[in-house]
């Protein structure tokens, strides 16, 4: 079977997504250490809940923020003070109860988006609160904001 994303070449899907994506979307898709995200041992990536927070001011990458199941133990205290909890009876895409990672802006290109599965949307004050905590997070900067217009 074809898929529509094979008979399109990428401007075609840049521009798609332009159209499509909205802040506050929330999509599984595919990270790996250029995206900030650590892939369990043996594994070049990690499917991961990504909220859509932001664009660049061409529309091609994307800024936002995933969802853990858990928090990582693993990590420092300045990233683990920074996790969201959220419900799932709030949101039908989760099977448990999460946390949104509000410790700093992850990317994601946007000539990926064919691969990226949309799962929901978060609510207006859910959205409003994660950009409001991760403008206070010390682990961000404000030109890593500005970027996405998120300051």
């Amino acid at each position: 079977m074809t898929k529509l994303s094979d008979l399109l070449d990428e401007d075609s899907i840049n521009d798609i997504a332009k159209n499509t994506v909205h802040i506050g979307d929330v999509y599984r898709i595919k990270m790996d250490k250029t995206n900030g995200i650590t892939p369990k041992k043996g594994d070049d990536s990690r499917n991961k809940f990504f909220i859509v927070l932001g664009f660049d001011s061409y529309g091609n990458v994307y800024g936002g923020v995933i969802i853990n199941s858990n928090i990582n133990q693993r990590v420092p205290q300045s990233i683990k003070d920074w996790q969201m909890p959220i419900k799932c009876s709030d949101y039908p895409f989760l099977e448990h109860d999460s946390f949104v990672d509000c410790s700093r802006l992850k990317c994601a290109n946007s000539n990926k988006f064919n691969t990226w599965k949309y799962l929901g949307f978060m609510k207006q004050e859910d959205v409003e609160l994660i950009i409001g905590t991760i403008k206070e997070s010390p682990n961000e900067t404000t030109g890593h904001l500005a970027i996405f217009g998120l300051y």
